[in-house]
């Protein structure tokens, strides 16, 4: 165990564990909950996830990769994306719905939680055939965007008024997209894709822009509010050709077995002949 605690990709899944526990001790033992109290959890849940994607990094960079770590790292996901946002949210506006803000929080929780585990199932028993693209969106991406929203409605836009109601739906959405199958871009194949380079520098770009002339939490919140949108988009199309793509190949496939070429299909009028 020794050996586990001394290996230095764990030290930032710990740090990042640390982020979401600090921020659940904000929120639940405040007094009072205010906009500070909000904004401060929301930031340390974002450093939690810059230590998360760091830890993967760090883990390359040493050559020091473990099944340990991997476990580690699912459950400080399911801590600092799962529980620790949706509690966020539940102490701003969802405890105003009762028994409905419970089923919310809940919601997001559960689906974080079938995510982590469907990734951690499927690394070992079949590969994702899309490139660049993660089979739906991941929870780091998920939490992240859901604190940002708090951070952004207390900071930027304090004087904004979202119904609870909102803020519940916009959870249920974030959790069935966690559980869904529709590919999110997850940019790993950047040497091998000029247009994701593209879109990754575009997205940037659009980031420093809202954070510099905006607020801070616009940096994140630009980023949460593209990637969410125009990510899902980039999904649907890309989800729809990699369909159409299979069953072009599945044809070619059946008419390869049965010893026919393309240009020997029947056509409509020969048929009806």
């Amino acid at each position: 165990m020794i050996g586990h605690f001394l290996n230095p990709p764990n030290w930032f899944t710990a740090a990042s564990l640390f982020c979401s526990v600090y921020a659940l001790a904000l929120v639940l033992g405040a007094p009072e909950i205010t906009s500070d109290v909000l904004s401060q959890a929301c930031v340390l849940v974002i450093f939690g996830g810059i230590f998360d994607l760091l830890d993967g990094r760090v883990a390359r960079l040493t050559n020091r990769f473990s099944d340990f770590g991997v476990q580690l790292d699912s459950i400080a996901d399911i801590v600092g994306f799962g529980v620790a946002p949706a509690l966020v949210a539940w102490a701003w506006v969802l405890k105003d719905l009762g028994l409905i803000g419970v089923i919310a929080t809940f919601w997001f929780v559960l689906c974080a939680a079938f995510r982590l585990a469907r990734f951690n199932v499927d690394a070992t028993d079949r590969a994702w055939p899309l490139s660049g693209h993660g089979q739906g969106l991941t929870t780091t991406m998920a939490g992240g965007s859901l604190v940002t929203l708090v951070w952004v409605a207390n900071g930027y836009g304090a004087a904004w008024v979202i119904p609870a109601w909102t803020v519940a739906a916009l959870m249920m959405g974030l959790g069935w997209l966690m559980v869904s199958s529709v590919p999110f871009r997850n940019f790993k194949d950047l040497r091998n894709n000029p247009r994701a380079r593209t879109l990754l520098a575009l997205g940037l770009a659009a980031c420093l822009l809202g954070g510099v002339v905006l607020d801070p939490s616009m940096w994140w919140g630009v980023g949460g509010a593209l990637y969410l949108t125009l990510g899902l988009v980039d999904g649907i199309v890309t989800a729809i050709w990699h369909r159409r793509l299979s069953k072009a190949l599945l044809i070619d496939e059946l008419y390869e077995a049965m010893g026919m070429d393309d240009e020997d299909e029947p056509s409509s009028v020969e048929v009806e002949a």
